[in-house]
């Protein structure tokens, strides 16, 4: 008699746990989405990534990419540029946080190498460049040539015919970047931050 008082006791227990759903919670935070020329967008919380193919037409002529050599004294290269829109480059992300820029130097290969990236052409004239900067709302990638010796020359870049790169962009919040650096992550291999972000 106890053990059927005991049972019964457990099964009220049981049917008394059980209410009425709660409500829906808030929508979780949105990715890329509708963006001009990106593909294969993902977004959760803390990280966002992108990818985009700029065509030899896209890269348009011309901007400039520029390094402080000395106080008051700066070089500037000529370029051909492409903008990618990204709204979450917010003053405060770009206080915060972190973005990484890849690209695959063999098309479809898919080996993919961090950016920024120089290559010597055959010919010994000259650097290949492929960089990226940020500003807000804005990332910005810059190819161009750089000399290798002073009597070297390089081909024209306003209508040299730059071939269709795949690039990927990752967008890392703060609080994600805190966790990266805790666990030892090198940001600059690819396959380590899609294997972690994979992951998550």
């Amino acid at each position: 008699m106890k053990k059927i008082l005991i049972l019964t006791l457990a099964l009220v227990f049981l049917v008394g746990c059980e209410g009425d759903q709660g409500p829906a919670g808030p929508a979780g935070p949105a990715g890329l989405d509708g963006l001009d020329g990106l593909d294969g967008l993902d977004g959760n919380a803390n990280v966002l990534t992108g990818t985009i193919a700029p065509t030899n037409a896209e890269w348009l002529w011309n901007s400039g990419y520029s390094f402080q050599t000395a106080e008051g004294s700066w070089t500037t290269y000529f370029t051909r540029y492409v903008e990618i829109p990204a709204e979450e480059l917010t003053a405060d992300f770009l206080a915060t946080g972190l973005v990484l820029m890849f690209f695959e130097p063999m098309i479809d290969s898919g080996e993919w190498v961090p950016l920024p990236f120089s290559f010597l052409a055959f010919s010994l004239d000259y650097y290949f460049n492929v960089v990226f900067e940020t500003m807000e709302d804005t990332i910005r990638l810059h190819y161009f040539f750089t000399l290798n010796t002073p009597s070297s020359s390089t081909p024209s870049l306003s209508d040299y015919v730059i071939p269709t790169y795949n690039f990927k962009y990752v967008l890392i919040e703060g609080t994600a970047l805190k966790t990266m650096k805790a666990v030892g992550l090198d940001t600059t291999d690819y396959n380590s931050v899609m294997a972690y972000l994979n992951a998550q």
